[in-house]
């Protein structure tokens, strides 16, 4: 009887002191909390990707603005200078010689051009260079868009691993107290070697899953910080400090309002570059094509020349006039380079048809898997109730000799899994999430 009320008194002390396995039962300091928000702001920042980018729309802006000044007239300075050898001449009488110039030749002055009429060629190039620059950013905004998810993605890898060690490392304290329960029972005489056997394994299991899962931590800040290039990641140790990170359930909310979007409406910025693209090439086309019709072109001259025929002055010389070209045979250069856009704006639109079609199946399926992973939250949080209290129930049977310690040790995986579960099943819904905001460019 003595060892009866013994071994009540310490499942009523194991009841009262366990704690349930549950996340965040140390309150975060917010001092040492890096936010996603701060992660997201320093990933944009040091992306050296998208500075290159950036570096790409300058120049086919200074590009397009090249274009522009061929609509404005272009006036250049002009010069030469030569000497000729032989100059026509006429014997006019015994002794005397008419020459017709000099041996030395020059003419120096100013010229304006300006292209009159060109059936629009200029203009559908303006066009087509003015949708490359909204295409290349577009690029950019694709390109933020994702290193955004690419930050989120490692964020929440990471903020997963340290909710699984701190699900561990609890399941830890309970198996090491379970044996040191056992290990009394032990000396009191009550309880089969098998029993003290279990505990030990288990405490070694949970130490050893412990270490596994504090190596992936470290993998996965590496990670991370490939990504972000955060110094504060590069520093944290995630050993000694459990919540530098927001919590799964906290990012999931933060992203929630991603499941309700009209999608509809939203165009994503991959297929807003390449429908620009194909645009840009189809005025490429249109351009390529007026080449074909003439080109009136007007010019304006004045010029100081030398000499002046026979005669061995300095004249200022001025002229004005249209001219007009136009290609009579190029071999079909001009129709064959057309129909070489044509056929790339054409492949171009095809490709924004499918990337349509691919990014609505997409949306469809991340909605419905969401409605999915929400509903088995719920099952897996009941299930976590029950797990533990069978758990309790189990080692206090335990502890008064009605069960075996290898049914509790059973009870501590489930429970330990229902937990992990929960974890797993709130990542999911947040990876689905960030997958939807990368979709909306956000």
């Amino acid at each position: 009887m003595p060892k009866l009320n013994h071994m009540k008194i310490l499942a009523i002390i194991y009841i009262i002191s366990t704690p349930l396995y549950a996340f965040g039962t140390e309150p975060d300091s917010k001092n040492n909390v890096l936010t996603l928000n701060d992660l997201e702001a320093v990933a944009l920042n040091q992306s050296l990707d998208i500075k290159s980018k950036e570096y790409e729309v300058i120049a086919t802006q200074e590009k397009s603005q090249s274009l522009t000044s061929n609509y404005i007239p272009k006036l250049s300075l002009e010069g030469s200078y030569k000497y000729l050898s032989q100059i026509p001449e006429i014997n006019m009488a015994p002794g005397r010689v008419l020459k017709f110039g000099d041996n030395i030749n020059y003419s120096i002055g100013s010229t304006l051009t300006m292209t009159l009429f060109d059936f629009g060629a200029k203009s559908q190039l303006q066009k087509s260079l003015n949708m490359n620059v909204s295409a290349k950013k577009n690029e950019v905004n694709n390109l933020k868009s994702n290193v955004l998810f690419k930050s989120r993605f490692h964020y929440i890898n990471l903020a997963l691993l340290l909710e699984k060690r701190a699900v561990i490392a609890n399941s830890l304290k309970v198996a090491q107290k379970q044996l040191k329960d056992v290990s009394s029972k032990q000396r009191f005489g009550s309880g089969p070697r098998l029993d003290l056997l279990t505990a030990q394994k288990e405490v070694h299991e949970l130490e050893s899953l412990l270490k596994e899962t504090s190596f992936n931590i470290e993998a996965e800040k590496s990670e991370l910080y490939k990504v972000s290039s955060s110094q504060k990641i590069k520093e944290t140790n995630f050993e000694s400090a459990q919540h530098n990170l927001e919590k799964l359930e906290f990012i999931k909310n933060r992203f929630i309002s991603y499941k309700s979007r009209n999608y509809i409406t939203i165009e994503n910025a991959r297929i807003k570059s390449l429908k620009d693209q194909s645009e840009s090439i189809e005025n490429q086309a249109s351009s390529i094509s007026k080449q074909r019709y003439p080109k009136v072109n007007l010019f304006a001259k004045s010029s100081l020349d030398y000499p002046n025929g026979p005669d061995l002055t300095q004249f200022n010389q001025n002229a004005v006039g249209i001219t007009l070209s136009m290609p009579i045979f190029d071999g079909g250069e001009i129709s064959h380079s057309a129909s070489e856009k044509q056929n790339q704006a054409l492949a171009l639109s095809h490709q924004v048809l499918n990337e349509e079609r691919n990014l609505n199946e997409s949306i469809h399926l991340l909605l419905k898997r969401i409605d999915n992973l929400t509903e088995q939250n719920e099952i897996i949080q009941k299930k976590i109730i029950e797990s533990n209290e069978i758990s309790k129930l189990l080692y206090k049977s335990y502890l008064e000799g009605h069960t075996t310690f290898i049914e509790v040790e059973r009870a501590n995986v489930k429970s330990r899994e229902a937990q992990l579960n929960l974890s797993a099943n709130v990542y999911q819904i947040t990876f689905n999430l960030i997958q939807l905001a990368n979709i909306a460019g956000e």
